[in-house]
């Protein structure tokens, strides 16, 4: 039976444990632009703005950011999050691009901003932790991981604190947890999403998620709701958001932009008894609640590109003409067929 002493002892040290927690919140700050993760309103709400591949295409060589994304600042600012989230291929060439992206984009948002890192990343993250856990707010948790580390397979530290979420104190176990990754590796070896991210980074010999992430995650949906939210989305994705609930209290999201017409941002609306989800067209283009890009949306559209606008044809015509790879192509061709007709003179 329990003494008085001990009861008291017991709440001295979870109020102690209290205020360590929330001086950790405060002095949580932003790697990249060195704004502080600020405490929930006084209803206990708070927003939280994600994106990724904010590099734009593949084919972009400006050093910039996407110019959806860049055109949209005054707008994202507006918004008022709490906390800005990169899902990965923030950068194109980290070292060359980072004063660019410092100007043009850190310092001029106005909520701190934290990235999961991608494989476009890599020269600017080597040595960095596999695991960031970025103190937020009491009743929920947003855990940074790089899936680079291991190729996507999740490391025994990982795994730990993700499975130390279930062994803290009734008080601090989360009501939310937002697990944020470049890579999606529960889509890898599961058939439902598979083929829908053919196009996305994936591991030489598969990941450890079915044997050994999954199951912690069922164990943590047994009293908390788990957003896994992803950025790795292939160049013919038919939306830059993916959202599914894939079993209760496990929802798989994505969520990247290509400075294409579809890009949009995510927004989540986090209250203390539910989460509310919008979507930021980045372009003017009308988007859907974001739950309307299920697995199924997506699997019947994956693969099938726009029409054809003939309007664009002189335009095509155009850069096609003045592409030096263009000429280099017409001019092998021309030597081969000098070569042919020679040939067949003989």
């Amino acid at each position: 039976m329990r003494t008085r002493a001990h009861v008291i002892g017991r709440a001295a040290i979870l109020l102690l444990g209290g205020l360590l927690w929330a001086g950790s919140v405060h002095a949580q700050r932003s790697p990249f632009n060195g704004l502080e993760v600020l405490p929930a309103d006084s209803t206990g709400h708070y927003r939280i703005l994600i994106g990724g591949h904010f590099h734009g295409e593949s084919t972009n060589r400006s050093g910039y950011p996407a110019a959806t994304l860049l055109a949209n600042l005054d707008t994202i600012n507006r918004l008022g999050a709490h906390l800005f989230l990169s899902t990965g291929d923030l950068f194109m060439d980290p070292v060359k691009d980072l004063p660019r992206y410092q100007r043009s984009l850190f310092s001029k948002l106005k909520m701190p901003f934290f990235n999961a890192p991608g494989n476009h990343d890599l020269s600017a993250v080597r040595g960095a932790d596999e695991l960031q856990d970025v103190r937020t707010w009491q009743t929920d948790h947003v855990l940074i991981i790089n899936t680079e580390v291991q190729s996507g397979t999740l490391s025994d530290a990982v795994l730990d604190r993700l499975a130390s979420l279930l062994n803290a104190e009734d008080l601090y176990i989360p009501k939310r947890l937002f697990i944020i990754s470049h890579r999606p590796i529960w889509a890898e070896d599961d058939p439902q999403y598979s083929s829908l991210f053919k196009d996305n980074t994936r591991s030489t010999f598969g990941t450890n998620f079915k044997k050994d992430v999954n199951p912690v995650l069922e164990r943590i949906a047994q009293h908390a709701h788990v957003y896994w939210i992803s950025g790795s989305l292939g160049g013919q994705a038919p939306s830059s958001i993916f959202f599914q609930r894939h079993a209760p209290n496990i929802t798989f999201i994505q969520c990247a932009i290509r400075d294409e017409p579809r890009d949009a941002l995510l927004i989540a609306d986090v209250y203390p008894d539910t989460v509310t989800w919008s979507a930021l067209s980045l372009t003017g283009r009308p988007v859907q609640d974001p739950k309307t890009y299920d697995a199924a949306w997506w699997r019947a559209r994956v693969g099938k590109e726009e029409g054809f606008h003939w309007r664009l044809l002189p335009y095509l015509a155009k850069s096609t003409v003045l592409h030096r790879a263009f000429w280099w192509g017409a001019g092998l061709m021309l030597l081969l067929v000098l070569l042919m007709r020679r040939l067949l003179r003989r």
